[in-house]
């Protein structure tokens, strides 16, 4: 049962896939009710665990470079059995643009700020609403830093459950989870679901391959998952830090 105050179009996790190999059933429940309600630490505060890892990813001065960047990715699409890239530019804390390219089709997401966009093939823009402007701002809400989670503190909460860590965000009525590895002070996954209108899409994105680029720790291997499937691979093929955006960039 979702807590009235939480229900509406909102993204909320359901951990009962992510974990099954780990939880039975009941411990699922209790869990999913504990993840729930923000706030629920043992041990740990918010301050600590963001201080930590914004010190394992390269402190504060080289984070600061993520604020404006592109990643340019190498991807295996697993549903099209095809290749392609995707090319991320990123301009915190609310601008997106992802240019997909396969050998068969092209699409471009914009994101900027509560405004979204998609462009097929090179046509006409068209304005998103709905699930696809929400599953736009979970994509930018999944690529912030640990110093971009920390500089947005106020709305961070920190669930800790057994040998379980999260970080908890809420944002636009987007709600995200960042699954923390304590022994080695890492961001390994990063989840949500979006709920709207009666049905929901589950969201998993595993981090792996981590190693350190100008000064800053960064995975290069993302795998994909969605409704529990497996939908894509990518390995990161290059990133640039601080990039001068042109205004324009963020616009269809």
């Amino acid at each position: 049962m979702i807590p009235k105050r939480l229900r509406g179009n909102v993204c909320f996790i359901n951990l009962s896939w992510w974990f099954m190999p780990v939880f039975t059933r009941l411990s699922l429940l209790i869990l999913i009710a504990v993840f729930s309600f923000p706030g629920y630490a043992q041990g740990l505060d918010v301050r600590t665990v963001l201080d930590t890892l914004v010190h394992s990813y390269g402190g504060e001065s080289n984070l600061q470079k993520l604020d404006s960047m592109v990643q340019e990715w190498d991807m295996v699409a697993l549903m099209r059995k095809t290749h392609g890239t995707d090319t991320r530019s990123i301009q915190a804390p609310d601008k997106l643009r992802v240019d997909l390219s396969y050998p068969e089709k092209s699409e471009t997401r914009i994101l900027n700020g509560d405004i979204g966009h998609v462009i097929f093939e090179g046509k006409s823009p068209e304005r998103v609403s709905g699930m696809q402007l929400i599953a736009m701002q979970l994509q930018i809400m999944r690529l912030y830093s640990p110093l971009m989670l920390r500089n947005k503190i106020d709305s961070v909460s920190l669930i800790e459950k057994g040998g379980l860590l999260a970080l908890s965000l809420v944002e636009n009525g987007v709600h995200v989870y960042y699954m923390v590895n304590k022994d080695k002070w890492l961001i390994e996954k990063v989840a949500g679901t979006i709920i709207m209108n009666g049905g929901e899409i589950q969201f998993l994105t595993e981090y792996s391959d981590f190693s350190v680029v100008e000064g800053v720790l960064m995975h290069h291997k993302e795998n994909k998952f969605a409704a529990g499937m497996n939908t894509a691979i990518l390995q990161l093929r290059k990133v640039t830090f601080d990039v001068k955006f042109d205004a324009s960039r963020f616009r269809p």
